[in-house]
């Protein structure tokens, strides 16, 4: 950590807080000695997404006008180690996720931002190197090598709605993991204008490590399973608050794809959030899901 910051920042580090451990990446929020606030992301050398993606992502977006993420200060390897670490301005202490435990956001208001944000994300034209998805036989393949088979039976319908519903001219550019602890909350400010007119929220989206192409109903369904708005209300909800074309059997075939795939690896491979991945994967893949209508 001192390295990195003394490498990217030209300053030494007063105070650390770590706010993020994973296997390949960890987060700190640092308060530099010349005073300055800063977010540093380390990552491992064996990562797929190292600090150079994350940073030419960023500022893709950032050229957008459309959402606001952080301002990169630097990034680079760091010197003696093999990580690498992106230094960004701190956008701020508070997720969507600590605002609505803490009372300061209803839940519901919580969701639309983040149905506006991926609305506007969407918007957006990929820069060259994001990565198009896996296509669905290599991820059911992936998926299959490691779900018990008395679950992924059940997902044979929806692998069949997903295999016949997607088509090349409904790609956009995905964020991949947007849920409410990768959004900065902006607090209550209006909108103010970006780039191309549109209405931009105040809240910070961060966390780019999924970026990929796909069609809009895979990222609306993995933000439905990872935020647990799995009823049927608040697949309705989402959707219309996202504002745009949704194919409303596909999106139900995509949140049971993303609940079984999310429930393999977090559950029943790392043993995570036993109960929670247990009730998104009863809600995902209950008869009256696939009755939802938009």
């Amino acid at each position: 950590m001192e390295r990195a910051c003394a490498e990217l920042t030209g300053s030494a580090p007063a105070e650390t807080v770590r706010v993020h451990h994973g296997p390949k990446t960890d987060v700190y929020r640092v308060r530099l000695a010349d005073g300055r606030s800063v977010v540093v992301k380390l990552f491992t050398a064996d990562t797929a997404h190292g600090a150079a993606d994350e940073a030419r992502l960023l500022a893709a977006v950032t050229a957008t006008g459309r959402v606001r993420v952080p301002v990169v200060i630097g990034h680079g390897p760091v010197p003696g180690l093999t990580v690498s670490a992106l230094v960004t301005a701190d956008a701020g202490t508070s997720t969507l996720g600590d605002a609505v435990r803490a009372g300061q956001i209803p839940r519901p208001a919580a969701l639309l931002r983040l149905a506006l944000l991926m609305a506007a994300f969407h918007g957006a034209k990929a820069p060259p190197g994001v990565p198009l998805a896996p296509g669905i036989g290599q991820q059911v393949s992936a998926l299959a090598a490691h779900c018990p088979k008395q679950v992924f039976v059940r997902l044979a319908p929806a692998l069949e709605v997903i295999a016949a519903g997607t088509r090349l001219e409904r790609l956009v550019w995905c964020h991949g993991d947007l849920h409410l602890e990768n959004v900065i909350h902006g607090g209550v400010r209006r909108l103010t204008a970006g780039e191309y007119g549109q209405p931009l929220l105040p809240d910070c989206l961060v966390d780019f490590e999924a970026a990929t192409v796909e069609v809009p109903e895979y990222d609306l369904a993995q933000t439905l399973v990872t935020c647990d708005a799995l009823e049927p209300s608040d697949r309705v909800f989402m959707a219309a608050a996202y504002g745009r074309p949704v194919d409303a059997r596909l999106l139900n075939a995509y949140v049971a794809f993303q609940a079984v795939r999310g429930w393999t690896y977090a559950a029943h491979r790392e043993g995570r959030d036993l109960d929670a991945w247990a009730a998104r994967l009863h809600l995902a893949l209950s008869p009256q899901a696939g009755r939802t209508v938009l």
